[in-house]
């Protein structure tokens, strides 16, 4: 393959992606993710690990499969998602995952990524994968977690196309996954709106929208 070219496509996710083709200003996000997590619990009910499913906006996914269908060489569109599977992989070691998992104020080390799979959904890119606990959590209210580019280029949703946007694995039966939606000031978001293609927003700053999965668990 042209390595060039293929890198500007696989450049997802890195926090600096320019989209090819576009040349007026737009506002912050860029682009967004519609994402859907599944909370991986052994049978010591501790969590080990959250699947993740991205599918990228329809605008990203266009511009990624037409740089993949000019790359030279014979390789087949499965082949070609399947080595931009691989670039988003290794972006994302170097990011945290763009992943957060907390025990209460704690920030929890993670792992690494596993199991991981590009596809067309859709005509949209979808990229999935497992991300681990560095050690496995015990089931509890205290555990949440965050998905968000730290500089808001690329906004991470949850897909609300989906009956279930959480799920957890192997977990008892009163306990379930809530989203908490996001409320960031009004004046940050109009600062934030107000940045255009060509300045960078605050490292940082995606935290304020993102949104929070959480654990619920009645008690019996």
């Amino acid at each position: 393959m042209n390595s060039r070219r293929f890198w500007r496509v696989s450049a997802l996710l890195t926090g600096g992606i320019m989209w090819l083709g576009t040349t007026s200003a737009m506002a912050h996000p860029h682009g967004w993710i519609d994402y859907r997590v599944t909370v991986m619990v052994d049978d010591q009910q501790r969590v080990t690990a959250l699947e993740q499913s991205w599918k990228m906006d329809p605008f990203q996914s266009l511009t990624m499969v037409e740089g993949l269908e000019g790359v030279t060489g014979g390789e087949s569109m499965a082949q070609r998602l399947d080595a931009l599977g691989h670039e988003i992989a290794a972006n994302l070691a170097t990011q945290h995952y763009l992943t957060h998992v907390y025990d209460g104020e704690q920030e929890l080390a993670l792992g690494h990524i596993e199991d991981y799979t590009t596809r067309l959904n859709d005509n949209r890119v979808e990229f999935s994968f497992i991300v681990t606990l560095a050690e496995p959590q015990p089931l509890s209210d205290a555990l949440h977690w965050q998905v968000y580019d730290g500089t808001y280029f690329i906004e991470f949703l949850y897909d609300d196309q989906t009956e279930q946007p959480i799920e957890l694995v192997n977990a008892p039966s009163q306990c379930h996954g809530e989203v908490v939606h996001a409320d960031p000031d009004p004046a940050v978001v109009a600062g934030v709106s107000a940045i255009d293609v060509t300045g960078d927003a605050p490292d940082g700053i995606g935290k304020l929208f993102s949104d929070t999965g959480v654990i619920k668990c009645q008690k019996p």
